[in-house]
């Protein structure tokens, strides 16, 4: 309908709105979006619904559909509740709307749990208001949606090895009653526990995506569902500031009290300020400052397959200052947002499409699980004799090389002036750099 094309002409950035109904009623009950779309009408709301009926009658599933520059995807989550997702740009592959549409329930269910979700008919006024508390995580994902660790399906970590921090770490995890604890640095994962680490790859940032979407606070206690481990009993997950960029994070049962929580808290952790601002100093290159790179180098991403974690930078020249700090040296023309922007509409081109995708979800495979799909992506590799391992593309601005190497994908971005005939080159001895170190190896989950 002319709601929906409407769409594409509203700014030239990418806009995008998420639609939520109950099942088979078809009654709204909330639409979110990205950018400053125009409302959708409430007519559009109940054609995008119809539509969807209309094919399961006819025993069709309705999966996408493209017009003028918008793409539109449809999918039911527990026989229950449909979610559509309109997007200003026919491009993106619908794997990456799929995962993204996974998150996005999954998020729902991280809040309010997955019993509110499953029977609605009678209840459809009550679980309006419920939802209403998924609100500000739900904008948070759909802003951050173009964000790497999102379209890398990956969680995005910081290289830090510290074992007297890892020390600490398992420590107050013990005297917190809790096998799951870990400490963010900029909202990147910098320690966690083993268990925190055994969680699925979703969890994992969908956890950190709701503690970096809360408002700033000293300490903070919410109730929190696990999608996989536990979706329908909350647990406690308690965050704790300890300087203004690192958050510590725990989740437990109902006890110790927040009050417990705090003192202990100041017992594990008043004397290590001087390790966490050394934490911080590491990012955002979030490498070694040993590691050094070509000048041609501009960001890159790389992606354990296996364990779900990334390694990300935009800043990947580095200098130190007159006092010895770390900083960012000449990187080139580019702003971080640009490289970010060009990163990630690279990887979106070529992740399941010719390079493979992290395939991790959980330790614990054989449960139910999570309430989400796994979807198998219409891909190019499939169609062709022979198994695709690196893929480059040349811009105006830039260049950018893409390489799968035994259970790593690497997605580098190169200045324009860097040679074509040497990318292959460049982009080998980046992935051998990264990978034959231990820290950025442990980090990885080598």
């Amino acid at each position: 309908g002319s709601g929906l094309v409407d769409l594409r002409s509203e700014r030239e950035r990418e806009m995008a709105y998420l639609a939520a109904m109950a099942v088979p009623a078809g009654v709204p009950l909330f639409v979110r979006t990205k950018g400053n779309p125009p409302p959708l009408s409430f007519p559009v709301i109940a054609s995008l619904s119809t539509v969807h009926v209309y094919a399961e009658n006819l025993k069709a599933k309705l999966v996408n559909y493209c017009n003028r520059g918008v793409k539109v995807l449809w999918e039911c989550y527990c026989e229950s509740i449909l979610l559509v997702l309109v997007i200003s740009d026919d491009s993106v592959s619908d794997a990456h709307l799929s995962y993204l549409l996974d998150l996005l329930f999954n998020a729902m269910v991280l809040v309010i749990g997955l019993h509110q979700l499953e029977e609605i008919s009678s209840a459809t006024e009550r679980l309006k208001k419920e939802l209403k508390l998924c609100f500000h995580l739900l904008d948070y994902l759909l802003q951050n949606s173009d964000a790497l660790c999102c379209v890398t399906q990956s969680v995005d970590t910081v290289c830090v090895e510290d074992a007297i921090m890892q020390q600490y770490l398992e420590a107050f995890t013990e005297a917190m009653q809790s096998d799951y604890g870990c400490l963010l640095i900029e909202g990147k994962l910098c320690l966690a526990t083993e268990r925190w680490w055994s969680l699925s790859t979703q969890e994992v940032y969908l956890l950190s995506l709701l503690i970096s979407s809360l408002p700033p606070s000293s300490c903070r206690d919410v109730p929190v569902y696990l999608p996989c481990v536990s979706n329908k009993v909350a647990h406690r997950l308690l965050v704790f500031s300890l300087l203004e960029g690192a958050e510590l994070c725990v989740l437990c049962g109902p006890d110790p009290t927040l009050l417990a929580a705090q003192e202990l808290v100041h017992r594990y952790w008043s004397g290590t300020e001087g390790k966490l601002r050394q934490c911080l100093r590491v990012v955002p290159r979030c490498v070694p400052t040993d590691l050094h790179f070509d000048s041609h180098v501009l960001a890159f991403c790389v992606v354990n397959l296996e364990s779900g974690r990334s390694l990300t930078t935009l800043k990947p020249i580095a200098t130190h200052d007159s006092r010895g700090a770390l900083s960012a040296g000449y990187q080139g023309d580019l702003s971080s947002a640009k490289k970010q922007t060009y990163l990630a509409d690279f990887v979106k081109t070529v992740v399941d499409n010719l390079l493979p995708k992290v395939c991790r979800r959980s330790k614990d495979d054989e449960s139910d699980g999570c309430e989400y799909k796994k979807r198998e992506g219409p891909s190019l590799q499939g169609n062709l004799p022979h198994r695709i391992t690196e893929t480059y593309i040349c811009a105006k601005n830039h260049k950018a090389y893409a390489i799968n190497q035994n259970c790593y994908n690497l997605f580098a971005l190169f200045s324009s002036s860097a040679p074509t005939f040497g990318l292959r080159t460049m982009a080998t001895d980046l992935l051998h750099t990264l990978t034959a170190d231990k820290t950025v190896s442990k980090t990885l989950g080598s």
